[in-house]
């Protein structure tokens, strides 16, 4: 009986607990409903909405446009979303895909390693991580093979990147990744590469520029996979218009199309080149009431479409 009236005594101090804790939620959580469908709802010109502010989404850009690779911070999900059905697809789940991953394609992600010499003790290697597999194959970095007298790279190692069949460019990172028909069997089919190791020819050169001219003289195609615009202007899948940080253009031509800031907002071009993927900076509601002082305001992910 004492057993039993300890167990009922414990139940209700747990309610008392719920309750009290409900009381402190409860209007920060209709505060976040409240603007999150307002958000939703107040929508810039020319603009529909993908994924809503209620998620309190992140969005990353994919080459190609078909999807977005969308981490929705309530709730925890991470999800391919098909932009041409909406179908979300899950992804394996790796502990460096949101921080230190950049898309190449919807089934390979580069994750980031450190930028030190191999023997360093914070080194991490350089990965490509396989989305249908959840697979990692690391990177072999040109940048610390042995070198000519005097530091020089040596360009016999240019071997590694003129026999790929895929060569991404990220311009912000100054990188360049080469990789081979069978590289997930073949540990010299998968390659990383810096401008920075061509630092005696760099002279003139800004972010990733050299790179470019590298493929170029090579004549070998290559992707670019940094959608920041800070150093690169972002191609539409055809080649018919072309993102540049201050708006949109018409590639043949340079004829503005959209003449709005793009810089922060673009995360990627939409598969049919009807429009891209715009996410606006959330701002702050400070000292509000409900909030008991500073707020983040969700902002959901557009799209933006072309005129």
């Amino acid at each position: 009986m004492a057993h039993s009236k300890y167990k009922n005594f414990l139940f209700g101090l747990g309610v008392v607990f719920a309750l009290i804790l409900l009381c402190y939620s409860l209007p920060e959580a209709l505060l976040f409903w409240r603007l999150c469908w307002k958000q939703d709802h107040n929508l810039p010109p020319n603009t529909e909405v993908i994924v809503s502010a209620c998620q309190r989404p992140s969005a990353f850009g994919v080459p190609g446009g078909e999807t977005l690779f969308v981490y929705a911070r309530r709730g925890g999900d991470a999800y391919l979303l098909d932009l041409r059905t909406g179908e979300k697809k899950t992804v394996h789940d790796d502990p460096l895909l949101l921080d230190d991953g950049f898309f190449l394609s919807s089934e390979l992600v580069w994750l980031e390693g450190s930028s030190g010499p191999p023997e360093a003790t914070y080194y991490r290697p350089h990965y490509i991580l396989d989305l249908t597999t959840g697979q990692r194959y690391e990177l072999l970095d040109l940048d610390w093979l042995p070198r000519l007298e005097g530091g020089n790279f040596d360009p016999k190692n240019f071997a590694y990147i003129r026999s790929a069949d895929q060569v991404f460019i990220h311009h912000s990172k100054n990188t360049l990744i080469a990789l081979s028909a069978d590289f997930r069997d073949n540990p010299n089919g998968r390659v990383i590469f810096s401008q920075h190791s061509l630092a005696s020819f760099n002279d003139g050169y800004s972010n990733g520029e050299l790179l470019v001219k590298l493929m170029d003289d090579f004549g070998m195609d290559y992707e670019i996979v940094d959608f920041s615009l800070h150093y690169a202007d972002v191609s539409s899948p055809t080649g018919k218009y072309i993102v540049r940080g201050e708006g949109i253009y018409l590639s043949q031509t340079n004829t503005p199309v959209v003449t709005q800031d793009m810089g922060f907002y673009f995360r990627s071009w939409y598969y049919d080149e009807s429009g891209v993927v715009f996410k606006e900076a959330a701002g702050y509601l400070i000292n509000f009431p409900e909030a008991q002082g500073y707020y983040p305001i969700p902002t959901p992910i557009l799209k933006l479409h072309l005129p």
